[in-house]
């Protein structure tokens, strides 16, 4: 744990200052600015509990149940805080409690088989890891911790089976993403794609899913199946910018530099402000960038149309 927090202040500005000196001055200040704000709360609350301020944290955690009530976010939390002070039979009794309250609550029996297995009972961890994911099997953490079990044990095939299985439950995706880096292990591009699509498809969030299906085909150089992926799901509306940065990448590898501007420009457009000085970052750094913007300019001045559509940026003609 290090002796120093970083922090962003009320002015946008980045701070670093030593553990003692934020939990007197900072943390007092901003509990009572957040009090009766449970939105803002629960957000200050959850970087309590990341910098391991776990006393705060609590504090925190108890006021937020006061102001949303026992809802099921609201009791997870607290068991949570009690997790990461090491109070595990308080966390156990929340957890406990939430699931009688929300019996479908997939993450509370995540949290309960972390606890099972701290305590050394592996068999009831799993069964309720396991019980966990069939409630919920989009869980992100409790899949990690799924995955990585049977890994371990050099369980694949197992493994497999457990995946294809929880993939099958109405409205699930993110099975379907780990069975894709399976088969990307394995170098079965072809069942990698298939899974991949199916995630993408089934996800609420696809932006999301996007970034990270084309994140990890280009990590194993798959730039050609990037740009099919992006092809078919990337938009230049998604709020982050980060597939379009892996498409346009994608893109410079497959020498493709006019499309990959383009599509970036594009994107562009769509960002919010705080985002779009990243395009020219990026930009900035692809030789020849600058000329192929140039050329493209002086040869829409040197052809004016009548044509109203003539007069948009010359990126909106890419395709």
């Amino acid at each position: 744990m290090s002796d120093f927090v970083t922090f962003t202040n009320e002015f946008g500005h980045s701070i670093e200052m030593s553990r003692e000196d934020y939990q007197k001055k900072v943390i007092p200040h901003n509990l009572d600015m957040y009090w009766d704000e449970k939105e803002k709360l629960r957000d200050f609350a959850m970087e309590l509990v990341k910098d391991q301020f776990h006393e705060q944290a609590a504090v925190a955690a108890d006021r937020l149940l006061e102001l949303y009530g026992p809802i099921e976010s609201a009791l997870i939390f607290r068991a949570v805080v009690h997790m990461q002070a090491k109070e595990f039979d308080r966390a156990k009794s929340i957890l406990t409690d939430c699931l009688e309250r929300f019996p479908s609550s997939g993450t509370a029996c995540t949290n309960l088989a972390k606890i099972y297995a701290y305590e050394g009972d592996e068999a009831k961890a799993f069964e309720t890891l396991n019980t966990g994911l069939h409630k919920d099997p989009n869980q992100e953490n409790g899949l990690n911790m799924f995955v990585e079990s049977f890994l371990h044990s050099g369980k694949k095939e197992e493994l497999r089976v457990q995946l294809e299985a929880l993939s099958g439950k109405e409205g699930a995706w993110r099975p379907q993403l780990h069975l894709a880096r399976l088969a990307l292990t394995e170098d079965n591009l072809l069942k990698a794609m298939h899974w991949y699509n199916i995630a993408i498809e089934g996800a609420k969030d696809r932006f999301e899913v996007v970034m990270t299906v084309t994140g990890e085909l280009g990590q194993a150089g798959y730039v050609y199946q990037l740009i099919q992926i992006c092809e078919r799901f990337w938009t230049p509306e998604f709020p982050l910018p980060y597939a379009g940065f892996n498409y346009a990448n994608a893109l410079l590898a497959t020498d493709q530099k006019e499309k990959a501007i383009a599509i970036l420009r594009n994107m562009q457009e769509h960002l919010q402000d705080n985002y779009k000085p990243m395009v020219d970052h990026f930009l900035a750094r692809v030789p020849g960038a600058q000329e192929v913007e140039e050329a493209a300019r002086q040869k829409i001045a040197a052809n004016p149309s009548a044509d109203p559509a003539s007069k948009k940026s010359w990126w909106k003609f890419w395709k």
